[in-house]
């Protein structure tokens, strides 16, 4: 009962149906009441098995991390707004929660993974319906201003360029941008999770099954891939490229899959600049985001431990960081800076530990082989999106722990006297993330440098 709420919430949150259909019934709290149920359910079920998958120090990060959103404001001279800076990420860690509390077994993991990649499928055949007939467009079809026409007068633009059919708009005014509902109505945020999406698909790949994986992966992907293009995302077109590297290097071999991720990259590119949203530095939007990286890092060096406090950004730039990692080292200093990339290498390192151990055609390893693609794929866009504090990003890494979690008690993986126990559970993290806080500065510093030498700055 437990587990079918917590689909049934999951496949809710993504979609959000309600929104689409019925947003009279918001007023009511549908989805909240829908988690409480199922968090009550979890949690007692979790009590009599005292099961839940994750681990001491996934939960100690995670509530540390919440609890430095607190302590950034009120080191800044803000101390009543720790109480609402903690209370605004409850939701992405209770998700994370809640994931722990009920995916606790490889099958569980698969239907839970199942939930979001159908929401998602559902979600993009709505939008890219909504851009070629025009039916939920207002809601499903974000409309912009193209760049090259900012400046002008609105009044100027031809007739057709406001057609209730978003795809039969060829003036170049506008963007029509797809996109989801709820926390997904950024078409960034909306292609982001359906990068995230695109790996989890093949949890349903068979060996010379070719009907079923053309029916359940590839048409699925094809629909994702064309959703995510018509979201003129160009973050999650990068996503997209890095994804291709990870999931055929095993079949095609690291040059092969170089060779051809490079040709998509292209393939891309092209599309993007058809669209009208190119990746140069110095086109105006890319330009603006890496000059807001530039203020973050004189963020980072005004308020090095402890950063200039959580939601503090735009008090500084008129713009937000555009980059999560930017976002929190700028926010939450160093200190915070290592909580959260502490949970991310944690979680990677644990996940790259059971693809050593596993057997090769372990259903275990292959659902961490994937798991992890996710989020390498996901963490590409967030490269260039500011979702630090996001619940999505808290729903894919405890799915990534319990992944880990099911991996670890996968048979011939729990004798504690076994090396593949210890090599399992003896994760050295906190090295690896002062690495990693160190080389995502350099690199932040890189693109900046760049960018102003690009500028003649």
């Amino acid at each position: 009962m437990s587990f079918a709420v917590f689909l049934l919430y999951v496949f809710l949150s993504f979609f959000r149906p309600i929104e689409l259909f019925a947003p009279e019934l918001a007023e009511y709290r549908p989805m909240l009441v829908l988690w409480t149920l199922g968090f009550v359910l979890a949690a007692s079920r979790a009590i009599v098995r005292k099961e839940i998958a994750a681990r001491g120090i996934d939960f100690k990060l995670l509530f540390a991390f919440m609890v430095m959103l607190g302590v950034s404001l009120a080191l800044n001279g803000w101390a009543g707004g720790a109480f609402t800076a903690m209370n605004d990420f409850t939701t992405s860690s209770m998700l994370f929660v809640l994931v722990a509390l009920n995916v606790t077994s490889l099958r569980r993991l698969k239907l839970a993974c199942a939930a979001v990649v159908l929401s998602m499928l559902v979600a993009a055949l709505f939008g890219i319906q909504a851009y070629h007939t025009g039916q939920f467009a207002q809601q499903l079809v974000l409309r912009q201003t193209a760049p090259q026409h900012e400046d002008e007068d609105p009044s100027r633009a031809p007739p057709s360029a406001a057609s209730e059919i978003p795809a039969l708009d060829q003036t170049g005014w506008y963007l029509w941008r797809v996109r989801g509902q709820g926390f997904l109505s950024d078409p960034n945020d909306f292609s982001q999770v359906l990068v995230m999406c695109l790996p989890l698909l093949f949890v349903l790949w068979r060996q010379r099954a070719w009907l079923r994986n053309t029916l359940l992966i590839v048409a699925p992907g094809a629909v994702m891939l064309y959703a995510i293009v018509l979201s003129q995302s160009r973050g999650a077109l990068l996503g997209v490229a890095s994804l291709l590297f990870f999931i055929v290097r095993d079949w095609l071999g690291t040059t092969r899959t170089a060779v051809l991720g490079g040709l998509a990259g292209v393939a891309f590119l092209g599309a993007s600049a058809v669209g009208g949203r190119g990746f140069s530095s110095q086109e105006q939007s890319a330009g603006e985001r890496i000059e807001a990286w530039a203020v973050g890092l004189e963020l980072l060096k005004w308020r090095p431990i402890w950063g200039a406090g959580y939601g503090n950004f735009t008090d500084h730039h008129h713009l937000t960081a555009h980059n999560s990692f930017v976002l929190c080292f700028a926010e939450l200093g160093l200190v915070g800076y290592f909580l959260w990339i502490g949970m991310i290498v944690l979680t990677f390192k644990s996940l790259s530990a059971a693809v050593e151990t596993l057997p090769a055609r372990s259903p275990h390893r292959q659902m961490v082989v994937l798991l992890r693609n996710s989020l390498v794929g996901f963490l590409v866009c967030a490269w260039f999106l500011s979702r630090t504090y996001q619940p999505v990003l808290y729903f894919l890494l405890a799915l990534c722990v319990s992944a880990w979690w099911c991996a670890s008690h996968a048979p011939g993986m729990t004798d504690k006297e076994s090396p593949k126990y210890e090599k399992i559970h003896t994760i050295p993290w906190v090295r690896s993330t002062f690495i990693v806080m160190f080389l995502t500065i350099v690199a932040i510093r890189g693109f900046v440098f760049s960018h102003q030498l690009g500028r003649g700055g």
